[in-house]
């Protein structure tokens, strides 16, 4: 893939992937490495701005909590574990030195040994934000004022994003990266993924012409039970909701897949709007979480609570992910992957279920970013052909309120 700084700094496609620090798990066995968006859309843009993104140093103080890491490029990223270090899990960060902390997920696997979020291990979540903070301050050292930030501006947030407009094979393209992340290492908190245009995040966007563009949008690899059991090899997936989404930006994900050759599976009826499911989804855990804490205020032996406070543990590391992670407002009007009506159409990945049996959570590699950055290359050439269409649907279908979400950046209060 040929890519070069934008020389008309005019867009017509977008690409926008997002890195969910602590977003492992989910309901039904669902589990991920929800960084390869960040990862993909990261490296394309480190074609065109060469930085130097392997950590050179990863530190952290026993009594505040912080923990800093260090690029080869002088990019600093910070974040803090809400219950801090102890002394052998600092011993344990020098494994981090020589990763790419583009690979966010990937590193503070490595390091850690594995990651849950939903505040279960708080302190690989940290490494994994301060990993992607460390990217973009790696470009914004290296390459200053040449690329566009932003901040993830919530309460109790302290994500960010950052893009530039390229050209990839000729083809004008604004590609935005973004972290979602909460303070403490307690994610995940998802509100601003995808292309959601609200707050600093959304002025940052419509500065890379990201608001008025087709736009594919990265997510997640993947161990999806009803989509994995069985299959013995790891497999693209794009999505959309056709009533919804971008129907030219998912065909030409499909042409892209088919003269790769890759195996793939898709969907074209994903992401359903305002049907309430998240809501429903939250309610029906509150309701297993408080039957196991009424049957436990009842119970006599310890054998009895050991059970039901672990099969509570399974629920908050696991199921509660898949709740916790967007506000149900939100998921109504954006889908699960933060879809703009109109705009998007989703690529992604699944794997297989022995790679699942042995890795238990998937890491994005390197490897597989050169499978998803193939796929781009040869889409875009088919949507910039139909590019008319596309846009012309994305006028026609777009549908999202500002204010129905701007409480989200002044309420203290938790959010649902």
């Amino acid at each position: 893939m040929k890519v070069t700084k934008s020389v008309s700094k005019k867009s017509i496609i977008g690409i926008s992937g997002h890195a969910g620090a602590g977003h492992v798990h989910s309901h039904c066995g669902f589990v991920q490495d929800d960084s390869a968006g960040f990862a993909v859309a990261t490296e394309i843009i480190k074609k065109a701005f060469p930085a130097r993104t392997t950590i050179s140093s990863v530190s952290a103080d026993l009594y505040s909590g912080e923990i800093t890491v260090v690029t080869d490029g002088g990019g600093v990223g910070k974040a803090t574990a809400r219950r801090g270090f102890t002394p052998y899990e600092i011993e344990l960060l020098d494994r981090g030195e020589g990763l790419d902390a583009v690979y966010s997920q990937t590193a503070a696997f490595k390091v850690f040994g594995r990651i849950y979020g939903q505040g279960v291990l708080e302190a690989p979540v940290a490494l994994q934000t301060a990993c992607c903070l460390a990217v973009m301050d790696t470009f914004e050292k290296q390459f200053p004022g040449e690329l566009v930030y932003g901040l993830e501006d919530m309460p109790n947030k302290n994500g960010g994003c950052f893009g530039a407009c390229v050209e990839i094979e000729g083809i004008p393209v604004s590609v935005m990266a973004l972290v979602n992340s909460s303070d403490g290492g307690v994610g995940p908190d998802e509100d601003l993924e995808g292309n959601i245009m609200l707050g600093d995040k959304g002025r940052a966007m419509k500065d890379l012409g990201l608001d008025v563009v087709p736009t594919i949008v990265l997510e997640s690899k993947a161990y999806v039970p009803s989509l994995c059991q069985g299959i013995d090899h790891d497999r693209l997936w794009v999505r959309i909701n056709k009533d919804s989404d971008n129907v030219y930006v998912y065909e030409a994900l499909l042409k892209g897949l088919e003269k790769t050759k890759f195996p793939y599976i898709n969907s074209d009826t994903a992401y359903p709007r305002g049907t309430g499911e998240l809501k429903d989804a939250v309610e029906v855990l509150g309701e297993r979480i408080s039957q196991i804490g009424s049957t436990f205020s009842k119970t006599k032996t310890s054998a009895e609570k050991v059970t039901l406070i672990a099969e509570l543990a399974l629920l908050v590391s696991q199921d509660a992910g898949g709740v916790t992670f967007m506000s149900s407002h939100m998921h109504d009007q954006v889908g699960g992957g933060g879809i703009m009506s109109g705009m998007c159409a989703v690529l992604s990945m699944t794997v297989s279920e022995s790679y699942i049996r042995e890795w238990k959570i998937p890491a994005f590699v390197p490897a597989d970013s050169a499978k998803i950055l193939q796929v781009i290359s040869e889409a875009l050439p088919v949507l910039a052909t139909n590019i008319h269409k596309a846009t012309e649907q994305l006028n026609e279908r777009f549908s999202f309120n500002k204010d129905d979400h701007e409480f989200l950046f002044g309420s203290k209060t938790v959010r649902s």
